[in-house]
């Protein structure tokens, strides 16, 4: 559990001052609504992340990696 909370800190800390954070707090701040905008921004990162996680799986590029990891990649 502490790997995961040390990672997932440092990714926060990498993340500081994206677009998407950006836009978040501006839009926020317009409208005084976080939890739709912050919902909306939750539903679009998971939608993005499964459609790419399903071409990557349609398309048989995990084999494809996995050969490479194979070889020393």
């Amino acid at each position: 559990m502490e790997a995961f909370l040390v990672s997932t800190g440092i990714v926060a800390l990498a993340e500081i001052g994206d677009k998407t954070q950006l836009l978040a707090f501006l839009l926020t701040a317009k409208f005084r609504q976080p939890l739709p905008i912050v919902s909306g921004i939750l539903i679009a990162t998971l939608a993005n992340h499964g459609i790419a996680a399903t071409l990557f799986a349609l398309l048989g590029l995990a084999t494809l990696f996995s050969a490479g990891a194979d070889l020393g990649f």
